[in-house]
């Protein structure tokens, strides 16, 4: 891990954008810093981006998720690096799959405070700048995978 200030180190994640049967978006709160973002997180040595994607989902929300189609890709650092409240810099090279939330397996984990499901006209305040453009891309009716 770097701090402050010097160069981020890369760290491949995925989130996965739950929508319910009225096109709203699942987010979480997080924890930390009390942004909201899109259930997901850094992958570890071993697992694929899917696995990955329903471990985080598993933790965060204590549910399965049916991994989708693929949403967007994102890796641009102007959009993709952030800095955690204990100094620690990471660029993200994040895939975000479409999803659908499954059964309550376990508690969740802690990392999230809140969640809650919204539209693109209710959005909450604020949120993590590395998932804005796919929370709002999931929002927007665009079907095809994108990348930024």
């Amino acid at each position: 891990m770097k701090s402050e200030g010097s160069q981020p180190e890369l760290a491949p994640c995925a989130a996965v954008a739950i929508t319910d049967d009225a096109g709203r978006l699942l987010l979480t709160k997080r924890s930390d810093d009390g942004s909201w973002c899109l259930p997901g997180g850094r992958m570890n040595v071993g697992e694929s981006l899917v696995h990955c994607a329903r471990r985080e989902c598993r933790e965060e929300l204590g549910h399965d998720v049916d991994i989708g189609d693929l949403l967007m890709v994102l890796s641009d650092p102007k959009h993709q690096t952030h800095t955690y409240p204990n100094g620690t810099s990471y660029q993200f090279v994040g895939v975000v799959f479409r999803g659908r939330l499954g059964e309550l397996v376990r508690e969740p984990d802690g990392e999230v405070s809140d969640r809650g499901w919204f539209t693109a006209d209710d959005l909450p305040s604020p949120l993590m700048a590395t998932d804005a453009p796919a929370i709002h891309y999931a929002l927007s009716g665009h079907l095809g995978p994108t990348v930024d």
